[in-house]
């Protein structure tokens, strides 16, 4: 009994002593937990890295965490946000240097957290109107980031650095899924944000700026789609991005109106209290430009924009691309503004990154693929448009004569949106089209033997309308694919007309203007600003008056000017490079001239005169077949894109937007002219639907082969697939000419003009894809177009089922199927034509018989 009672008592003691322990350390802790609550923000701070600045940040010496600091007065006030990618990976959706977006963001208390919210500044309502005091109803703001307030003391406010920026709640990085179910298959996916792997790299400050670079790594542990070999483990994906608060602008910057006629990037506002149809308060994006002296008829700003060239730019193209931005000061000073534009080269040495908002800067990459040629983005403040900071991504690649396109045209692909690389068509895509274009002057001029001083040439132009056209983004200017329409067809070839100037705009996507056959030399790129863009220059940055009506006489004197035929615009908005989804053929990209038409026959001539050549001066002894493949593919893609422009101008209508009463005022919709649309249905017959439309390059179908790489063919069949790729720019056109849109309209402008009915078209479409050849031997492209085109008139007919086209195309379609029945009735030709003949008529007569 003695012994158990020991045991017991021992055991007691044991676990009082633990328990008193246990409190003791608890009042420990709490005496510790009371010690830091007494020590003060300044305190905690003092024992951090400090980077001060717009808003101020401390990180932890160790551990890297940290904390932001603001002072009281910066809360409920709103100030920039900005977000761009300091490094990215293509496959991933983002790129170097991307301007990811910004919007206007403010920093509110909401008891103990900090809610991080986006304002919505899209809506105007006239202080005057007693609806105004409902300005905020039915309008969402969105609450980004919501966290507690870690400390607080003497007016200064801290939060948690992570909890701000080391996650997506600012800005989502990961690209968003495609609504486009096979796209979605295709793409590469990330896969979820590590919280563990993602950091804070960076932090940057400076007075008006707060510059904070995060690491930010996806996981994806079971990958389908590979992201390529820039992506060294697919399973793990690295963005670096940069977040920048930028305080909002303090000066006399005025807003400048937004009108219809002109292109420029702008800010919209919806006004809410007015009673106009068109109730539109936009205004344009431009930079702060003040003259000196406000006086004189030209003067120096008081703070010109300054470009840097940072120091990747080779240093051979480092003069043509200083001389191809100050160029633009010519425009300036015809608005009264001398010097402009300052160009400085970035030293070796500097201290400054290319990131900092601070600098506008020409930037090169060299990517593993190029997501672009050129790109020139801006930062504009979303409620003055005041322009705040710009950047110019270039590629290396622009100048080189490395493929850019994802696939070879001839492996059966399609010829345009290959070389518009699908999505990244909303990027300025410029660079690409000017590669394209460049390697096109380089493979003609190898084939007719140019020498050095036009080889020169042609790479200096090329680089030189690549930088004024990206330039020209940065000074708020939006494209203008209308430009190309300035000289005729003749005249564009005569340096002594162009003197520079092939276009009105070098905001253009134009073709690269090589000499037909027999003609000598000119331009082969605007390298100047043009007419359109000295008026645009002048409606954006001349000196406004100080009386407001008198300013608002004097902008409308100048728009007013729009009618003029140099000053011709259209926009993204209108163009035609998609099929069916405009109505102006001139607002078009790859065309060139006022009478693209012409124009694009000499270049088919042209294709067509290389294809003979390209042989003899392509093969070289102890090298491979590979520049051979490419020139093929470049002549190839040169002549889709030329059918495509010829294309667009049946069933087109052109457009004027003056305004009514301005001079040059017409019907604003005019119904290209019948001998138009007959002339481009005669260049589609003997060019692109001819039997023998590539004829001249049958010689090299057998020395198409690109240089192996390793294992680089695998699953690839390595012959390349000749019918698919000519068919492939048939389809383009067949796209467009057989679109619900261009067919409803070809009947609709009959009300307002067209003679060149839906009817009409049908016939002449019919008689080019069969008339040719029905009497003889039908060759094998023949024969694959005719069954597409058959293929398309059942589709369009609803005989077999319900079709999307309106009654007069079913009618019409109808119609032609039966002549095409009729035309193939009688089995003339070979055996090949005999059994093509036997398959289109059970086409036909089993959709007539089911319908």
């Amino acid at each position: 009994m003695f012994v158990n009672f020991t045991r017991k008592s021992l055991l007691a003691v044991f676990l009082s002593s633990m328990v008193f322990t246990a409190v003791a350390e608890d009042k420990k802790e709490d005496a510790k937990d009371e010690e830091k609550k007494k020590e003060t923000l300044t305190e905690i701070l003092e024992k951090k890295d400090a980077f001060e600045g717009f808003v101020d940040i401390y990180r932890d010496k160790k551990d890297g965490s940290g904390l932001v600091v603001f002072d009281e007065s910066q809360l409920d006030t709103p100030f920039l946000y900005f977000v761009s990618t300091v490094d990215g990976a293509v496959a991933a959706g983002t790129f170097r240097g991307q301007f990811r977006g910004s919007r206007l963001i403010e920093f509110r208390r909401n008891y103990d957290r900090i809610e991080v919210v986006s304002k919505t500044p899209r809506f105007y309502f006239d202080p005057e109107s007693a609806v105004s005091r409902a300005a905020d109803a039915n309008i969402s703001e969105a609450i980004l980031v919501s966290t507690k307030i870690e400390h607080e003391d003497e007016g200064k406010i801290a939060i948690d650095l992570s909890a701000l920026f080391a996650n997506e709640d600012l800005h989502r990085v990961a690209p968003m899924p495609s609504d486009n179910p096979q796209a979605e298959k295709r793409r590469f996916k990330p896969g979820k944000l590590s919280k563990d792997k993602t950091a804070i790299s960076e932090v940057k400050n400076f007075p008006e700026n707060t510059h904070v670079v995060v690491r930010y790594v996806y996981e994806n542990s079971t990958p389908k789609v590979g992201g390529g070999a820039e992506i060294s483990d697919a399973r793990y994906t690295t963005l670096q991005v940069q977040h920048a608060f930028i305080k909002a602008p303090e000066n006399n910057f005025q807003p400048r109106r937004d009108d219809a006629r002109i292109g420029y990037f702008s800010q919209q506002f919806d006004d809410l209290t007015s009673d106009q149809t068109a109730n539109y308060r936009d205004v344009i994006n431009r930079w702060n430009l003040e003259k000196k002296d406000p006086s004189a008829e030209v003067s120096d700003p008081v703070e010109p924009i300054v470009w840097w060239i940072e120091n990747t730019t080779p240093v051979e193209w480092r003069e043509t691309i200083i001389n191809a931005t100050l160029a633009w000061n010519t425009s300036f000073e015809k608005a009264g503004i001398s010097n402009a534009i300052q160009v400085k080269i970035q030293p070796d040495d500097a201290e400054w990154s290319a990131d900092d908002v601070r600098y506008n800067v020409l930037r090169w990459t060299s990517s593993p693929r190029p997501p672009f040629g050129g790109y020139g983005p801006s930062i504009s403040h979303p409620l003055t448009g005041q322009i705040i900071g710009s950047d110019i991504m270039l590629e290396y690649s622009f100048m080189k004569g490395r493929w850019i396109a994802s696939e070879m045209f001839t492996d059966g692909y399609n010829a345009l949106e290959s070389s518009l690389h699908g999505d990244e068509r909303m990027l300025c895509s410029l660079g690409h089209e000017l590669n394209l274009g460049l390697m096109f002057g380089q493979y003609a001029g190898l084939a007719d033997g140019m020498g050095k001083i036009e080889e020169d040439k042609l790479l200096r132009q090329s680089m030189s309308y690549l930088i004024l056209h990206e330039v020209g983004h940065t000074l708020g200017l939006n494209h203008n694919m209308m430009a190309s329409q300035l000289h005729g067809h003749d005249e564009a070839h005569d340096a002594s007309i162009t003197q520079g100037i092939l276009a009105g705009s070098v905001m253009d996507y134009p073709s690269v203007n090589y000499a037909p056959v027999g003609k000598e030399q000119g331009d082969f790129y605007t390298e100047k600003p043009g007419p359109y863009d000295d008026w645009a220059i002048l409606y954006g940055y001349s000196q406004a008056l100080d009386d407001p009506e008198a300013e608002e006489k004097r902008l409308t004197a100048i728009l007013n000017r729009s009618a003029e035929p140099e000053l011709a615009f259209g926009n993204d908005a209108d163009d035609m490079r998609s099929a069916g989804r405009h109505v102006d053929p001139r607002i078009n990209i790859f065309d060139m001239s006022g009478e693209a038409v012409d124009y694009a026959q000499d270049r088919f001539e042209l294709i067509k005169h290389m294809a003979g050549k390209l042989k003899d001066k392509t093969l070289v002894d102890g090298r491979s077949h590979n520049d051979l493949a490419v020139g093929v593919n470049v002549l190839f893609g040169e002549f889709a894109r030329q059918a495509s422009v010829v294309s667009r101008y049946i069933g087109g209508v052109y457009l004027n937007r003056a305004f009514v009463g301005q001079e040059g005022y017409t019907q604003p919709l005019t119904p290209v002219p019948e001998s138009e649309q007959n002339k481009a249905m005669n260049t589609l017959m003997s060019f692109v639907f001819a039997p023998d439309a590539i004829e001249e390059m049958e010689p090299l179908f057998a020395y198409i082969q690109r240089q192996r790489r390793g294992f680089s063919g695998w699953g690839r069949d390595e012959s390349p697939r000749l019918h698919d790729m000519l068919l492939g720019a048939q389809k383009n056109v067949l796209d467009h000419v057989l679109h619900p849109n261009v067919l409803i309209r070809l009947t609709d402008t009959t009300l307002y003009g067209n003679t060149f009915t839906a009817e009409k078209m049908m016939g002449r479409l019919t008689d080019a894809i069969f008339k040719a050849d029905i009497k003889g031997d039908v060759n094998s492209y023949r024969r694959n177009l005719q069954v597409e085109y058959v293929d398309r008139l059942i589709a369009m007919s609803g005989l077999m089922k319900e079709s999307k086209y309106d009654n007069f195309a079913q009618a019409a379609s109808t119609y032609e199927l039966g002549r095409v029945l009729d035309m193939v009735k009688k089995s003339r030709g070979n055996q090949a034509t005999k059994i093509h003949k036997s398959f289109l008529r059970g086409k036909i007569q089993k959709a007539f018989y089911k319908g």
